[in-house]
């Protein structure tokens, strides 16, 4: 149905039940996880991913996810694009392109209790060696972008975590956490946006999810200018705190969700 018709259907639509109950709760979880998103420069998906899908089912749970964390990024570019290291993030993202499709040939072949243990032991791993204190001197070299970016790709193919093997990336060099975190908020931006055009090609991104994105991103922007605003506040020892922790925080809820 297209023209006219189609866009009287389209009016016709109930708008979502502001004073629901899940609509409340999914407002809440956008805002927490919009403020993490803007002092960290990732870690949203993580909480919002398993309460949407649990409040809306899978499919609209991660579409809405996806919508509401590039509305979370965007107002934090200006600010964030100074720092970025170009470079490194196409690398990254042309890497992360070739093996998301490979994650996902795996999602369909392998079982996936071994692959969310496998993964989880991986990232706990690399928490503790991060958490020990060690840090890699020098410059990485293309191959090891490279490699992680196929890594993050294929992860997000597999399970839809894009986020352990690039923060583990920045976090084990020697940038300062304010590079670290705009170069996390950009790499997320362009993650985002490449799957979200998946979905939107699948024919799995319908009007009413995008009408709850449009409801919500307040909630998750509101969040995240938050977020922002507190990054300044807080020592480079505790940002690294918390990002181990989110760290922690995906590892496990790669077993139990």
């Amino acid at each position: 149905m297209t023209g006219p018709a189609a866009r009287n259907a389209s009016v016709g639509r109930p708008m979502p039940d502001l004073l629901a109950f899940s609509f409340l709760t999914a407002a809440a979880v956008a805002a927490i996880a919009g403020m993490v998103r803007g002092f960290a420069g990732f870690g949203a998906a993580m909480m919002m991913t398993p309460v949407f899908s649990a409040l809306y089912g899978p499919e609209v749970g991660i579409a809405l996810c996806l919508l509401l964390e590039i509305a979370v990024a965007l107002p934090l570019l200006p600010r964030a694009v100074q720092y970025v290291d170009w470079r490194r993030i196409g690398l990254l993202m042309v890497a992360a392109l070739a093996g998301a499709p490979l994650g996902n040939l795996a999602l369909t072949q392998v079982s996936p209790e071994p692959m969310r243990w496998a993964i989880s032991a991986i990232v706990l791993t690399a928490v503790a060696l991060l958490a020990s204190g060690w840090r890699f001197q020098g410059q990485w070299r293309p191959p090891v972008t490279l490699g992680i970016g196929l890594t993050s790709g294929f992860l997000n193919g597999l399970s839809g975590m894009a986020g352990p093997p690039i923060a583990f990336y920045y976090l084990a060099g020697t940038e300062s956490v304010t590079r670290v975190r705009a170069n996390l908020t950009t790499y997320f931006v362009f993650v985002d946006f490449a799957a979200l055009s998946v979905f939107v090609g699948r024919g799995m991104v319908h009007w009413d999810t995008g009408v709850l994105a449009l409801c919500l991103a307040p909630a998750v922007i509101a969040g995240g200018l938050l977020g922002e605003r507190l990054f300044p506040l807080a020592s480079e020892a505790f940002y690294r705190r918390l990002a181990l922790g989110l760290l922690v925080g995906v590892a496990i809820g790669s077993l139990i969700l």
